[in-house]
């Protein structure tokens, strides 16, 4: 009797070990796509989109080597947050090189305006859970690859209700934008917006032709990588910056990149936009934010020296960071301006 009894609860504590043991498989299993949009069903995971690239580090800008990930809407990084407002429209969010905190603030700003966002974080879609040090051309080939599976998304889904679709970035994520503006069929994106552009598309380079509206936005103090006293806009950058893509629009990197011309280097955002092709819906506007530097939306406006911000970072800065620009955010009524031009932008027909 005695022995039944011992086998009885036996039997009973191996059964609790194995539900238990059963949860904790089932929970990390599916951890992988856990719902960052909420209600989306399982079939639209797309976890197989999701690469593992390596870092090669160099002494300066390290570079991520291997196939980059593209668009999965169940990954953790993925966020879709929409107003009380019926059939808002959505802004897709592409950051720059701090990852998914540079959008943060302009994310809330768009929701208080009535849009929904779309935002993830490329560098974690890819592995990278702190923010890589590498170059433009790997932030950017990372960003670019999951913004097109991103809008493609957008606009068949058919969870969240929006209008119009639009396309905003910023600094790395900004050129991407523009040359999304370059691709991408006409109709389908309703305008692109880019923030302080990357000096001469440094990394992608910048498209032959734009076949949609692009606004280009830059605070008149971004001098964020620029020779003290010049702008983002108006000083040139290597072209050993640059990187050549599949499926990326023809540009500016064509002749100007790490392989054919490392000594050279590209032209100016401002002589670019004088010789841009505009085809068919193309059109290009640009507009300069008084009391903004890069990134208005970010933080406070602070005027500095690259070597100013290692050294509030705790770093050493070479000499010559002494003679560039890196000075950030924005005032509040440059904050104001910038949400203005960009509604502006948006009710145009």
């Amino acid at each position: 009797m005695q022995a039944d009894l011992r086998i009885t609860l036996l039997n009973t504590g191996l059964r609790k070990i194995s539900i238990v043991f059963g949860l904790i498989l089932l929970f990390s299993c599916s951890a992988f796509s856990a719902f960052a949009i909420a209600n989306l069903p399982a079939s639209e995971c797309k976890p197989e989109l999701i690469e593992s690239p390596r870092l090669e580090k160099t002494g300066g800008p390290g570079k991520v080597i291997g196939k980059v990930s593209k668009f999965d809407p169940c990954h953790s990084s993925v966020n879709f947050k929409t107003p009380s407002t019926k059939l808002p429209p959505l802004v897709i969010l592409l950051h720059g090189g701090g990852g998914a905190k540079d959008v943060a603030a302009i994310d809330q700003a768009f929701l208080d305006m009535g849009t929904a966002t779309l935002s993830f974080d490329a560098f974690k879609m890819n592995g990278f859970e702190k923010t890589p040090f590498i170059n433009n051309w790997s932030r950017q080939k990372m960003i670019w690859s999951i913004s097109i599976g991103a809008y493609k998304w957008a606009i068949k889904q058919t969870h969240y209700p929006v209008s119009d679709v639009y396309i905003y970035g910023i600094s790395n994520g900004a050129t991407v934008v523009v040359n999304l503006a370059g691709l991408i069929k006409p109709g389908r994106i309703k305008g692109f917006i880019a923030e302080g552009t990357s000096n001469s598309g440094a990394g992608m380079g910048l498209p032959n032709m734009l076949k949609n509206p692009l606004l280009m936005v830059y605070g008149e103090l971004d001098d964020l990588g620029s020779p003290i006293g010049k702008r983002r806009w108006n000083s040139p950058s290597p072209c050993v910056f640059n990187g050549l893509g599949k499926g990326m629009p023809s540009g500016t990197a064509e002749y100007c990149n790490f392989v054919n011309a490392p000594d050279g280097m590209s032209i100016t955002t401002e002589d670019w936009e004088k010789n841009v092709t505009k085809k068919r819906n193309g059109r290009l506007d640009t507009r300069f934010i008084k009391g903004g530097a890069h990134c208005i939306m970010c933080e406070p406006l602070t005027i500095q020296t690259r070597a100013d911000w290692m050294k509030k970072k705790n770093l050493k800065a070479s000499e010559f960071m002494k003679t560039q620009g890196w000075s950030m955010g924005g005032d509040d009524n440059s904050k104001a301006e910038l949400m203005n031009v960009i509604k502006a932008f948006m009710t145009t027909p």
